[in-house]
Order: structure tokens, then sequence, then C-alpha cells
């Protein structure tokens, strides 16, 4: 609602801008027209009055013109003609022979302000007479206005005011058409909000928005149903691998017990009893797998709870080594266990069992997935901000393609190189903290960084 408000806001405040502008805009027009009509022609006035200039009587009554003036006729009257005091004409030029030669006082009145015959007439008076030059028919729009001295007085006063009620009700306009827009845009943006949350929305379909509402209400139902077909398959999903989890275990565990007799049966020859061994410990990594399928499907979903708890991660790694260790039938693997004094002592929070399987994760991905002799360092460090579990081995390393996986965000799509690298980037997720992998030539860093919550 408060992106709302700022669109009303812009909206006014255009609405007023472009009023503005179109104001400046028609007043710099109408200026240049009439600089342009002004300087196009010289005025009337100043014709006539070098026109006169240039008309004189001479000793016999005769009028002399000179160039100047003539020049000035010919370039701007249709003809011209000179009065004396008794209204007689007593000089013209070019004059058309259907107009009188003489002309009452009356007559002088009316088209010295007005036309004659539909000429268009300036007029000067001098010594001479009166000066009479007279424009084409239609060339000129030639009419007196008149007002009062109060009626001045009052345009001024009124001016202003009608100027600032025209304003008043522009922006008037302007905030009911903008809060006519903002009625009709919040229930659209209400219903984004209500689907940004995964929630649904149904909006009323009518008004200058009513084909966006029922856009909107479209999109919602299909967010709807696919949130629902989701919902089925995640939760088949859930139920398939809880199910195969529990149905497997007991026919694993079965072949676990018989293979664990049969390699401590002292009647069995070494090859055979070697045979068990390997049995019971590859279904023993079954059981491992299905349980990992199982952790990641309800961490994917949050189905999960985290039990937290102050532990030390120091005797964690150590007892993760040690199991390490112990689980070891041959000598090819090494493990080194590097924990600095200032990190001994570290007490963090967090769920022990799940970062236990993690690091447990990460330690048989060395060993499982590298053949031959390899070397394994687990390592943790602290300092002030965040603590460090890293698990580093000189075996292959991983592919590029599947370090380019990594990178992407978890769940995303189907592992390449293992469940427990999976489950171990979720439990990291889950703790808030992050989970890098990263080749090192030759071997594996695995790096998994949280914060210090005090």
């Amino acid at each position: 609602m408060k992106g709302l408000g700022r669109i009303l806001g812009r909206y006014v405040g255009a609405a007023i801008g472009v009023g503005l502008f179109l104001l400046i805009l028609n007043l710099g027009v109408m200026l240049g027209f009439i600089l342009h009509c002004s300087d196009e022609k010289p005025r009337p006035e100043d014709r006539v009055e070098v026109i006169a200039d240039g008309i004189e009587r001479q000793t016999d009554g005769c009028f002399a013109v000179s160039a100047e003036a003539r020049r000035a006729m010919e370039e701007r009257y249709a003809w011209a003609m000179q009065l004396d005091d008794s209204g007689a004409v007593v000089w013209s030029d070019r004059m058309p022979e259907n107009l009188p030669r003489q002309y009452t006082a009356g007559e002088i009145a009316s088209f010295s302000r007005w036309y004659l015959k539909d000429y268009p007439v300036y007029v000067w008076s001098d010594e001479d007479g009166l000066l009479v030059l007279a424009s084409e028919p239609g060339s000129e729009w030639k009419y007196l206005m008149r007002a009062s001295a109060y009626t001045i007085e009052q345009l001024s006063v009124w001016a202003p005011s009608v100027l600032a009620l025209n304003l008043l009700v522009a922006l008037a306009l302007a905030l009911l058409l903008g809060w006519r827009m903002y009625r009709a845009a919040a229930p659209l943006a209400e219903g984004i909000g209500a689907l940004a949350k995964g929630e649904g929305t149904q909006l009323a379909e009518r008004g200058v928005l009513g084909q966006l509402s029922a856009d909107l209400n479209r999109v919602s139902r299909q967010l709807s149903t696919q949130r629902t077909m989701l919902q089925k398959r995640d939760r088949t999903r859930t139920e398939w691998i809880a199910g195969v989890s529990h149905d497997i275990r007991t026919p694993l565990s079965l072949v676990q017990g018989n293979a664990a007799q049969l390699e401590s049966s002292g009647v069995l020859p070494e090859e055979a009893r070697r045979k068990a061994r390997i049995i019971r410990e590859q279904s023993q990594r079954i059981g491992r797998l299905v349980s990992d399928l199982n952790l990641a499907s309800k961490l994917e979903y949050e189905l999960q709870p985290l039990h937290q708890g102050s532990f030390r991660p120091a005797a964690m790694l150590r007892a993760a080594a040690a199991e390490l260790l112990n689980m070891l039938s041959d000598d090819r693997v090494s493990l080194e266990v590097d924990i600095p004094s200032e990190a001994g002592a570290l007490t963090v929070t967090g769920d022990e069992t799940l970062l236990r399987r993690a690091v447990d994760n990460l330690l048989r991905n060395s060993v499982f997935h590298n053949t031959g002799s390899v070397h394994i360092k687990l390592s943790l460090s602290v300092s002030a901000q965040s603590w460090s579990v890293s698990v580093a081995d000189n075996g292959a390393g991983l592919p590029q393609a599947a370090l380019a996986q990594m990178r992407r965000p978890a769940g995303e799509q189907l592992p390449q190189h293992g469940l427990g690298i999976v489950l171990v980037r979720q439990i990291t997720r889950a703790h808030g903290g992050k989970a890098r992998f990263v080749n090192t030539q030759p071997g594996l860093l695995a790096t998994l960084s949280f914060p210090r919550k005090g």
C-alpha cells in the first residue's frame, strides 16, 4: 500500500507538471507568434507617418510625393487620398472610381475608426488636411474595443483569482483521477502480495482494471492447482521413501546378522569369511544409504526437526575419527585430525546428531570414492564470527560437472555424486551454514562453515 501511495503522489505531481508545461508552452508559442507577426511587417501607423511626411502641397496647389512615400504606398496600401478641411478630395492615388469625392464630418469620423466601403483605412492629420490610406478589402481585421476603467480594474482583480481557481480545479481533478486509480489498483496490490506469500486471491473483475483482476484471478487459480499437485507429489514421494526404508530394514537386518555369523564362524575357510565380511560391510552401507535417503527427504520438506543443544565440535570430530578408524579393516586409509588449542574449548549450539552425520558422510565419501591408498585430514577452525569443519583428501577429487552442480541451490537437480553430499548440504543449510567443495589437485577439500551464535 505504501507503493500505491507513492504512485498516487507521482501521478498527481506528473499531472500538475504536465499542466504547467502546457501553460508555459502555450504562452511561449503565443509570444513567439506575436513577435513573428510584428517582425514580419512594420506597423501601419509607422508607414502612414512616413507617407504623410512624403506628401507635400506645392505653391500651385498640387501635391508632390517623394520616392520613399511612393514606395511605401505601393508596398502596403491599395490606394490613397487627401481631404481638405471641407471633406473634399484634393489629391488621390489609385482611388477607385466608385468611391465618393466628398465626405461629411460624420462619414470621416466613421471610416477613420472602421472601414470605408469594406476598405480598412488609416488616417493622418497634418496642416495639409487629412491623409487617408486604404488596404485591400479582407486583408486586415480592424475593430476597436472599449472598456470602462471599472472593467479594467476588476479584470486585474479577477484574473489572478480565475487563474488560481483553474489551478485548484486542475489539482482537484488530478487528485480525483489519481484516487480512483488508487482505489482500483489497491486490490491488485493486495492480491499480488497474497500471491507472493503463497496465498490465493479472488478479486472483483470490474472497473478500469477489471481485465488485470481477471488475469490475476486466473494466475491465482493456476498457482493453487500447481501447489496442490506439488504437495501431492511431495507427499507421495516422502511416503514412498519412508515405506521403502521401512520395508527394506527387516531383510537388510537379516542379511547383516547372517553375514556376521558366517564371518565369525570357525569352520568356514578364510576366503568364505572374507566374503561374508564384505557382505556385512556393504549391507551396512546400504542401510546407511537408505537412512540418508529418508533423512534427506525429511530435510528437503522441513519434516525433520532440529534438536538444538550445546556441544563441543572438537569432541564430535574426535568421536567421528575414532569410529572411522574402528570401521576400517585395512591400512589403505590414513587419518589425521587437526584441532588447534583455541578450537578445542569451543562450544556451539546445534543438532549434534545431524552435524555428526554430515561429518561421517564426508569421511566415508573420501574412503569409498577413492581407490588405493588415501590420506584424510579432518580439521576444525574458529574465528570471531564463525567456526568451520574441513575434510581434505589426496584422492581423485570430483568431476567439474559435479562441482558446478554443487554451486547451484540445493535440491535444484538430482545428485550425480552420491546422496551423502546432498545430505551434507541440507544439514549445513538447516544450521544456517555454507558447504563448499574445491578440487585441490590432487584430492578434494570440503569445508562446512557455520555462524557463531554466542
